[in-house]
């Protein structure tokens, strides 16, 4: 099996982890910006010890990458503190299918910006991800209206 395989394997099961940990942070009412904070200090951890073991070492860090580093680590901060704050206010199955959903924004960026192919299986892919948002909205329409209905 490739490399790339594994690395997919470990992807999914790390992005599933983390939802369960979101799911059972909610239940314990925990702050969601200590999750946050927390969740980003065990990756810069989990960085460093990495950066560490490589062969070129965390001195040899190129300064740029430090400016593309740190607003995709205070991105990814805020999106963790948004997601668990925003947990308790709907269901975790619709809030990390959305999250997971957002792909298609890079997706898309990729094709217009950098001018990526559209092979037919992104094109479809594209497509899915569309139809899934119409279905989440029209399944949020629908509780809305039995909801309104029981009053």
């Amino acid at each position: 099996m490739s490399p790339g395989y594994w690395f997919m394997f470990g992807a999914l099961l790390s992005f599933a982890g983390m939802g369960v940990v979101h799911k059972l942070g909610d239940k314990l009412h925990a702050n969601p910006i200590n999750i946050a904070l927390l969740t980003m200090a065990a990756g810069f951890v989990v960085t460093l010890i990495r950066s560490g073991f490589s062969a070129t070492g965390i001195h040899n860090i190129p300064p740029h990458i430090a400016f593309i580093a740190i607003p995709f680590g205070v991105s990814a901060a805020v999106a963790l503190w948004l997601f668990q704050k925003g947990l308790r206010h709907g269901h975790i199955v619709t809030s990390w299918l959305i999250i997971n959903l957002s792909t298609a924004i890079p997706t898309v960026l990729s094709i217009v910006v950098y001018h990526e192919p559209l092979n037919p299986r992104k094109l479809f892919t594209l497509v899915l991800i569309a139809a899934s948002l119409v279905l989440l909205w029209w399944d949020r329409v629908r509780l809305t209206e039995n909801a309104s209905r029981k009053l």
